[in-house]
């Protein structure tokens, strides 16, 4: 009985994992969409001199004369809809950070293997959204006389998206490094965990921990990369910049615990199972 209700336990957290990952990706993607026309609505001269004109024009004649361009960019909505979008994305990550910690419920019912599995799986899971989700957004902007506040340059940025601008750019060596040490060991480490809790009975499980123990030196270096790049990307701030961190770094944070967790109990198991046979 015990093992059904921890077995159920953990397809419902891993579930609501995914869910809330998906959710959380989802609305982040949409915050971009509106973000990116509500920037780029200011970036556009001609169309800030017109309603510029339009809003001096309805001044002086007391709004007699309104502007008719029904295809004209309604800000003031736009805006609402970021901070309505920003507040369900802020809440959604929440509700991943909330399931992701429930998975330590199951350290107190269910055995260790079923607690590393899904401590595993939850850990994949939160590395692939982790980077493909926004982690930075960009605004330069400068306050120009009659215009007002103008954005020159908009960008939203995620670690894959980040490694292919870099190589489409010819910075090699960066995108290689960030693609290394953020995508590719940290999916590397994770399936290899999830690879010795299956096969933890077999000689290969004992190889594979032993790499894995070796990856583990570099468990830190995906954390260091991101927090590398939010350096370097943030380092022109100043009043005529804005920079602000978005999901995709929580969620990719979210992974880096729980991929420490696992690694933690996988060892564990590992030691038990060695002292059994």
């Amino acid at each position: 009985m015990k093992k059904l209700i921890s077995t159920i336990l953990s397809a419902t957290i891993l579930l609501s994992v995914l869910f809330f990952s998906y959710k959380s990706y989802t609305s982040a993607k949409e915050l971009e969409r509106v973000n990116k026309t509500y920037y780029q609505a200011q970036t556009d001269i001609g169309e800030l001199i017109k309603r510029r004109f339009a809003s001096l024009l309805s001044s002086l004649t007391l709004g007699m004369i309104k502007d008719e361009n029904k295809d004209k960019i309604d800000l003031n909505k736009l805006k609402a809809q970021k901070i309505i979008l920003s507040q369900k994305n802020k809440r959604w990550t929440i509700y991943l950070a909330i399931a992701s910690a429930s998975i330590l419920l199951l350290y107190f019912i269910a055995d260790l293997t079923t607690f590393s599995f899904t401590l595993a799986i939850a850990s994949i899971i939160t590395l692939i959204y982790g980077i493909i989700t926004p982690i930075l957004m960009i605004v330069i902007h400068k306050n120009v006389d009659f215009l007002g506040d103008i954005v020159l340059s908009f960008e939203s940025k995620t670690i894959v998206g980040t490694i292919l601008h870099l190589y489409h750019n010819a910075n090699y060596p960066v995108a290689i490094v960030i693609l290394l040490f953020s995508v590719i060991t940290p999916l590397l480490k994770s399936f290899s965990m999830l690879s010795v809790l299956i096969w933890k009975k077999f000689h290969i499980a004992k190889k594979m921990v032993a790499f894995f123990k070796h990856l583990g030196k570099w468990s830190m270096i995906d954390v260091f990369v991101v927090s590398l790049l939010l350096v370097y990307l943030s380092a022109g701030s100043s009043e005529n910049s804005y920079s602000q961190i978005e999901s995709g770094l929580y969620i990719f944070l979210i992974y880096v615990i729980l991929s420490i967790l696992t690694s933690i109990n996988v060892d564990k198991l590992l030691k038990e199972s060695n002292r059994i046979n």
